[in-house]
This record gives C-alpha cells, sequence and structure tokens, in this order.
C-alpha cells in the first residue's frame, strides 16, 4: 500500500480558485474511481491560507504510476501550473 501526502502551496491568494478549478473538473472524483485507489482527499489547513493538502491511498505503487499517465492528472497538471507555486509530496 501507497500513502501519499501533498502540499500544495498555492501563489498568494490563490488557494480558493486552485480548488475551485479542481472541483470544477472533477479531479477528486475521477481519481477515486480509479483501479487501485483507496483514498483521494482534499483539506484545507485553518492556519495557512495559501496550502491545499491532498491525502492519496492506492493499492500499490503500481496503481498510483498508473493514474500519472491519466487525462485527470494531467488536467491536474494544468490546474497546478496556473495556481500553483510549489508542491511537496511525502510518500509512506
Amino acid at each position: 500500500m501507497l500513502t501519499m501526502i501533498v502540499y500544495y502551496h498555492c501563489k498568494d491568494g490563490q488557494r480558493d480558485a486552485f480548488m475551485a478549478a479542481v472541483k470544477m473538473e472533477k479531479i477528486a472524483e475521477n481519481s477515486r474511481v480509479e483501479p487501485g485507489n483507496m483514498r483521494y482527499d482534499y483539506f484545507m489547513p485553518v492556519d495557512d491560507a495559501n496550502t491545499v493538502l491532498l491525502l492519496e491511498k492506492w493499492e500499490s505503487d503500481e496503481a498510483q504510476k498508473i493514474h500519472t499517465a491519466t487525462d485527470n492528472f494531467k488536467k491536474l497538471g494544468e490546474i497546478k501550473a496556473k495556481f500553483v507555486e510549489s508542491v511537496e509530496i511525502e510518500k509512506f
């Protein structure tokens, strides 16, 4: 099993716009139905107005790797390019 915590550090004041775009494109919903996905949830820290956390859980490294080749993942990349300054990833 692979668990990932992804920290999206949004450009100043762009967190809500980032999340609106993610919701509009149904990024989470589409990821949740992919084979091997066990969890895909976004969270917004109350003490950091520019950060979004994504908690992902996959059955295997291979399932997550396949996820990175999907059109849904590519859409997320386009959204990140507009609204996100940097990304940190922790894998467990």
